[in-house]
C-alpha cells in the first residue's frame, strides 16, 4: 500500500508546498496554508509503466481525430469546427452567467444524434425540468442524474452503450471517497478532475467540467487542473447586460482565436451572428463615448468606450476602469496630459466598455483616449466616426494587427474608421476631431 505523503495546499490558488510557511508562494496570500494527506503514487494520468523505446516521427502513424459539430455555430466557432471525440472541456464562468443554460442547449442539440447525460449535483431534477421547458429542449436521448458522488457516476456512466456527450455540473460539488477532503478542496478537485478524464480517453467520449472563478476572475482550484484537461472555455458577461462571450484560453485540438457572442433572452441564449449591429442600434452620441472596432480573433467586432472625467475635491484623484487594463489606461492618460494638452491631474476619471466587454489590445488606446479628451472637453466626438490605433508614449499613434480587417469591416457598418494612416499623433488628432465638430456646431 502506497505511504501517505504529507503536503499543504493553499486555499485560495491551490498551490502546493512540501512544508508549511505563513504566505503562499504562488498567489501571495497568508495564512491560507492547509494540511493535506494524498496517496504517493508513480503512476499519474496519461503516464504508462509499459517500457517504450524512441520512434521516428515520420513513422508514427495515428487516426485523424474525429470532430462532431455541437449544432450551434458561434459554440462551434470557439471550438474550432466541434468537439473532438475523447476530449475533456472546462467550462468557467461567474455564477449566474449561464453556463448550465448554455449546457443545456448543447446537451439538447447532440441528443438529437446520440445520448448525452447531464449531471449535476447543484440542482434538483424539478429545476433542471423547468429550464428544459422554458428552453424548449425536447430530446429522447437526453438523460439527467442528480447525483455529486464520483463513484455513482462513474459506475452509471460505465453501464451506458453509445454516449454522445457527458456534462458534470459542477467539478466543485463532485467528490469522491477515494481523496481526502471534502468537495470543493483541491485534493478532491483533482482526483475527480483526473477520474472524469481518464474516463473521457478510455471510452472515447467527450466529457464537459463546469467550473468556479475566484474574484480574480481566474479559476478555482489547483493550477494543475487546467493542464489535465483539453479545452478550457470562459464564459464572460456583465449580469446585468444580456451580452455573453464564450472564449478559449487553451485549446490542444485547436486556436484560440476565436470566440461566441450570445444574448441572454427568455427561451435561453440566442447566437448573435453580427454582434455590431446590435452594438451600433445601442450607440448614442454623447460626450466621453467612442467607437472602436476590435478583433475577436478572426472576427472585427465595433464596441464602444465610455469615459467620464469630473473634478476632483479630495487631495488624491481616482481613476477606475472596467473591461480595460488599469495599467495600459494609466499610460494613456499621462500621454494626454502630456501630448494632448488635457489637465487631467485634478479630475476623477472612469473608463469602461459597454455591455460588459472585455479588451486588452493595444488596438483600444486610440478610443480610450478620445473618449477621456471627449468627457474632459465636453464636446461630442464626430458622429459616424471609429477608432483603432496604439498610443505610443511620445504621443504618436502606431499601427494594429488586422487594420485591413477593421477598415473593411468599419466601412460596411457605414462608419469612417481612423487610425495611424490618418492621424500621426494624438495631438494632431484630438485637434482635427474637436476643432472641426465645435465649427460644425
Amino acid at each position: 500500500m502506497a505511504k501517505p505523503k504529507v503536503v499543504f495546499i493553499c486555499s485560495e490558488c491551490g498551490g502546493e508546498h512540501l512544508r508549511w510557511q505563513g504566505k503562499c508562494q504562488h498567489c501571495g496570500q497568508w495564512n491560507t496554508l492547509k494540511e493535506v494527506k494524498t496517496a504517493s503514487s508513480s503512476a499519474t494520468f496519461g503516464s504508462s509503466t509499459e517500457r517504450k523505446k524512441p520512434q521516428k516521427l515520420s513513422k508514427l502513424a495515428v487516426s485523424k481525430a474525429k470532430i462532431t459539430s455541437v449544432g450551434i455555430e458561434e459554440f462551434d466557432r470557439v471550438l474550432g469546427g466541434g468537439m473532438v471525440v475523447g476530449s475533456v472541456l472546462l467550462l468557467s464562468g461567474s455564477p449566474g452567467v449561464g453556463k448550465s443554460t448554455l449546457l443545456l442547449q448543447v446537451a439538447g442539440k447532440i441528443a438529437q444524434k446520440t445520448p448525452v447525460v447531464y449531471i449535476s449535483g447543484e440542482e434538483s431534477e424539478e429545476q433542471i425540468v423547468e429550464r428544459a421547458k422554458r428552453l424548449r429542449v425536447e430530446a429522447d436521448n437526453l438523460y439527467f442524474l442528480a447525483q455529486s458522488n464520483l463513484d455513482f457516476i462513474l459506475s452509471e456512466l460505465n453501464d451506458m452503450e453509445d454516449l454522445g456527450l457527458v456534462i458534470v455540473d459542477s467539478l466543485q460539488t463532485t467528490a469522491s471517497e477515494n481523496a481526502t477532503g471534502s468537495s470543493g478542496s483541491p485534493s478532491q478537485i483533482k482526483y475527480v478532475a483526473t477520474e472524469l478524464s481518464r474516463f473521457a480517453k478510455e471510452n472515447g467520449v467527450p466529457v464537459v467540467m463546469t467550473g468556479h472563478i475566484t474574484k480574480n476572475f481566474s479559476i478555482g482550484g489547483p493550477k494543475f487542473l487546467e493542464h489535465i484537461v483539453d479545452v478550457v472555455l470562459i464564459f464572460e458577461g456583465d449580469r446585468f447586460s444580456s451580452m455573453r462571450i464564450l472564449r478559449a484560453t487553451k485549446n490542444r485540438l485547436g486556436g484560440t482565436s476565436e470566440v461566441g457572442i450570445f444574448e441572454m433572452e427568455d427561451r435561453g441564449l440566442v447566437e448573435v451572428k453580427d454582434p455590431s449591429e446590435a452594438f451600433l442600434k445601442e450607440h448614442k452620441v454623447a460626450p466621453g463615448s467612442a467607437l472602436m472596432i476590435a478583433m475577436e480573433g478572426t472576427r472585427p467586432i465595433l464596441l464602444e468606450i465610455q469615459a467620464l472625467t469630473s473634478g476632483s475635491g479630495y487631495k488624491y484623484t481616482k481613476r477606475t476602469t472596467q473591461g480595460l487594463s488599469r495599467k495600459r489606461t494609466l499610460l494613456i492618460l499621462a500621454v494626454l496630459e502630456k501630448f494632448g494638452r488635457q489637465n487631467l491631474s485634478r479630475s476623477d476619471i472612469f473608463v469602461k466598455t459597454s455591455f460588459g466587454m472585455r479588451v486588452f489590445e493595444p488596438a483600444a488606446d486610440l478610443a480610450i483616449a478620445v473618449a477621456v479628451a471627449s468627457s474632459q472637453l465636453k464636446k461630442p466626438v464626430p458622429a459616424k466616426t471609429c477608432f483603432f490605433g496604439e498610443v505610443g508614449l511620445n504621443g504618436e499613434i502606431k499601427s494594429v494587427v488586422g487594420d485591413k480587417e477593421r477598415i473593411k469591416h468599419a466601412k460596411k457598418l457605414g462608419l469612417k474608421p481612423i487610425g495611424a494612416d490618418d492621424f500621426p499623433t494624438i495631438q494632431e488628432l484630438l485637434a482635427g476631431l474637436f476643432t472641426a465638430s465645435s465649427n460644425t456646431k
